[in-house]
This record gives structure tokens, C-alpha cells and sequence, in this order.
């Protein structure tokens, strides 16, 4: 199950980045989680679960960017 925020995160930045591309997008999320991590809300658990559902839409380059900026959101 997934975090009701993480879907409302997910639904909001689909929307506003409809037609950009997948590196603005990957950006933008990682923006918002940063945000979301200062802030408190947004846990390490979350991360890996929204690492998790979206690694399999991804190639081998964008997953191994997205691991990268899962890393880097858990040492905030």
C-alpha cells in the first residue's frame, strides 16, 4: 500500500509535467522529495516504496539514476 501523499505527490507532478521529458520529470521529483524530507514529510520508507513501483517503468539509465537520487535524498 502506498502512502496517500505519495500518490497525491505522483498525480500532482504527472499533470504539470505532461510532455516533458523524462529528466525533468526524474528533477522534479527528486525537488519535491527533497522538500518533503526537510520538511519531515516524507519518510525513507516512502522513498524506497515509490523507488520500488517506478523502477519497472524505467531503462537501465533511469533506474540507476533513480538509485542514485534515492541514495541521495536518505542522507538529507
Amino acid at each position: 500500500d502506498l502512502d496517500p501523499n505519495l500518490i497525491n505527490l505522483l498525480n500532482s507532478l504527472a499533470g504539470k509535467y505532461d510532455g516533458k521529458s523524462q529528466n525533468e520529470l526524474m528533477m522534479a521529483i527528486f525537488e519535491q522529495a527533497k522538500k518533503g524530507k526537510r520538511a519531515g514529510t516524507l519518510t525513507n520508507k516512502e522513498i524506497d516504496d515509490f523507488a520500488k513501483m517506478l523502477s519497472p517503468f524505467l531503462d537501465d539509465s533511469k533506474r540507476k539514476m533513480l538509485n542514485k537520487i534515492v541514495n541521495e535524498l536518505k542522507k538529507i
